[in-house]
């Protein structure tokens, strides 16, 4: 008996033999399967075109396979483009490759000449086509997409980027590296952003044949998603009535981009920046759960033109769980990677925990979430994705120095500053842990449910507060972390060195940068309510050696993308975030191949607190994510509360 394959349209077309139902047993155990039916005549089961789809179908039914001469071609041809990728990914380049590149925007050329993986990085997306480039931050992943528009030849582009990188990232590296693009950047009023895309429109009647980008935050790529009744009526108000005057009908759904310019025009090449806030998802377009973002994003995905380019940047694509990682390949290749629940199910495995069914396994009552198979897993994402430490690409560039001590008994731990809280501050922070609320200057505060308790705490493990009006708490003095940042400033106040404060409390940033004024430094702070000049100008000063400017204090949230600030030498965090990969963005601010020199972290908990949790939880985290076993952080926190 033979298993006869071919390829039908976008699809692999299997005929298995019944076998009395053992065949469609195994045909069901491929990922991707559906079947086909020519009207009520069966006809086979279809799978993905793709290589692992081929793999999987010979692992199940070895030599029965009979390969159609047009699948076989196809497959030397997919496995010679995964060749390729592969040298490229080894950083096996030859120049020639970039002859495009080399000519229209030779400064580029040259930069990314002297990084070699610069231009591997840039030969991968071109050759890929739809991929995912997660470098680490600060291996300069907006050059390598700029490279990769232009030896694409793509003429119309589309960057979504977080609001903040519009202009002081794209719109200032492309005038930069490739003037031959013509940048439009759509911000402002609704009025201003529709002009902005009216001109983005006639840029091409006027100039035939340019390049021309059109930036937009990710807010503008929003779909909704609104039901429509066939007949005209409210849909709730229909679907209320008797069934006798509702009648036999059903409703629809049509989907309203906030933007519909983004979803209508045609695009060479879409950039999705920080790809991670849109993309890395479980939920399809059909789920409740589908955020809008990600839904406006699918639906501009399928305006790319046939041979475009389609990549996904981010330095942490798939926010700590691998599993979310279908979100960023569904978007890539909607083709290859369709339903989550049959991804998860393939490489996850898929447990029933009594209520619904969960990804993974259910281990003491902890869900754990990880590859099945780790180099089945690696063999689907590799010619997608693209990811590489500063450490393997750029051994030149020292790596960080985290200051303080590790974990007594355990010297190889991660290394903290640690501090002991002041009287005050203890009081405040032990009444809050034992009874959800405490005694403060002004009044008290309360603390109403468990994230509630736990965010005070992490206040209070970094200072005091005091009540400034109903439900309005802020943080005060006396700060043991604020103690020891002043002391470090002083230490340092006949030097030269900048240094970036860092915190997740914007208030905490702005008393930090009071006090430190008070000692007569000048400190600038980066916060949300921060204008996108000011971040402009606070970058451009930071960074330039001979401004008197040594100090700023950001937010860990609005500081921890789309900002360089690679003059510093040292990063304070005052209170480490929730997950490594917040953390992770947040020191590559300044660990950046733009600028080649040793720096220093140092992270501030206070002993016997609940920072000392987070901190080892969000190591724990980082660990799991390199060993390829990450699992949801609100696993984690269940289990410590335990």
């Amino acid at each position: 008996m033979t298993v006869q394959i071919r390829i039908d349209g976008k699809r692999i077309l299997a005929i298995v033999p019944y076998r009395g139902g053992r065949g469609s047993i195994q045909a069901k155990q491929v990922p991707g399967v559906k079947a086909k039916w020519d009207k009520e005549k069966f006809v086979g089961w279809t799978y993905p075109l793709s290589l692992n789809s081929c793999y999987a179908l010979r692992r199940v039914f070895g030599e029965e396979l009979e390969i159609s001469d047009g699948l076989a071609k196809w497959a030397r041809a997919e496995i010679i483009k995964n060749n390729t990728l592969e040298d490229f990914r080894e950083e096996a380049i030859a120049s020639q490759t970039f002859d495009q590149l080399a000519e229209e925007a030779p400064q580029l050329y040259l930069a990314m000449a002297s990084r070699e993986y610069q231009l591997a990085g840039t030969a991968f997306l071109v050759a890929g086509g739809q991929t995912i480039l997660g470098d680490e931050p600060g291996l300069g992943k907006t050059l390598q997409a700029l490279g990769a528009i232009i030896q694409n030849d793509a003429k119309t582009i589309l960057v979504v980027c977080p609001r903040t990188a519009t202009r002081t990232v794209w719109e200032r590296e492309t005038g930069r590296w490739t003037p031959s693009i013509a940048t439009f950047v759509a911000q402002g009023t609704h009025a201003q952003r529709e002009a902005v895309m009216s001109r983005f429109s006639d840029h091409s009647v006027l100039i035939p044949g340019t390049r021309k980008m059109l930036i937009v935050n990710t807010e503008m790529i929003r779909a909704k998603k609104r039901e429509v009744c066939p007949e005209g009526l409210d849909p709730k108000w229909c679907d209320d009535r008797p069934f006798e005057a509702r009648g036999d009908h059903r409703h629809h759904y049509e989907v309203e981009p906030e933007w519909p310019f983004l979803s209508e025009q045609a695009w060479d090449a879409i950039i999705l920046d920080e790809s991670h806030n849109a993309l890395a998802s479980t939920a399809n377009v059909q789920s409740k759960r589908i955020t809008l973002a990600r839904r406006g994003a699918v639906r501009i995905r399928k305006r790319l033109r046939k041979g475009g380019l389609a990549v996904a940047v981010s330095g942490t694509p798939f926010r700590s769980d691998l599993s979310k990682s279908w979100g960023t390949l569904n978007w890539l290749r909607p083709d290859v990677f369709k339903g989550y629940w049959s991804f998860a199910e393939h490489h996850f495995g898929v447990t029933y925990n009594g209520i619904a069914k969960v990804v993974g396994r259910i281990e003491d009552g902890r869900q754990i979430v990880e590859p099945l198979d780790q180099e089945e897993f690696d063999r689907a994402l590799r010619p997608y994705y693209l990811a590489r430490r500063k450490s393997d690409v750029v051994p030149d560039l020292p790596p960080i120095i985290y200051a303080g001590t590790p974990p007594e008994g355990f010297p190889d731990g991660p290394c903290y500053v640690r501090l002991d809280m002041e009287s005050k501050q203890a009081k405040a922070y032990r009444q809050m842990e034992a009874n959800s609320e405490a005694d403060l200057n002004g009044g008290r505060v309360l603390a109403n449910g468990v994230l509630a308790e736990i965010t005070r705490l992490r206040q209070f493990a970094s200072s005091y507060a005091r009540i400034a009006g109903p439900g309005h708490v802020i943080p005060d003095t006396p700060s043991n972390k604020i103690d020891w940042i002043s002391d470090f400033m002083y230490e340092r106040e006949g030097g030269d060195g900048k240094v970036v404060i860092a915190s997740s409390f914007t208030q905490l940033v702005e008393m930090t940068a009071a006090m430190l004024r008070k000692d007569k430094w000048e400190v600038l702070t980066l916060t949300g309510a921060t204008s996108d000049k000011n971040r402009a100008i606070l970058q451009r000063r930071f960074n330039d050696q001979d401004d008197p400017l040594r100090v700023v204090a950001i937010n860990t949230k609005a500081g921890g993308e789309a900002i360089t600030l690679d003059a510093a030498d040292d990063m304070i965090v005052i209170d480490m975030p929730w997950t490594s990969d917040e953390f992770k963005q947040l020191e590559n601010r300044i660990h950046r191949v733009s600028r080649i020199h040793q720096v220093t972290v140092y992270r501030l908990i206070s002993n016997d607190t609940i920072e000392e949790w987070i901190a080892d939880m969000s190591e724990e985290q980082r660990a799991i994510l390199e060993a390829a076993s990450p699992r949801k952080l609100s696993e984690m926190i269940r289990e410590a509360r335990r």
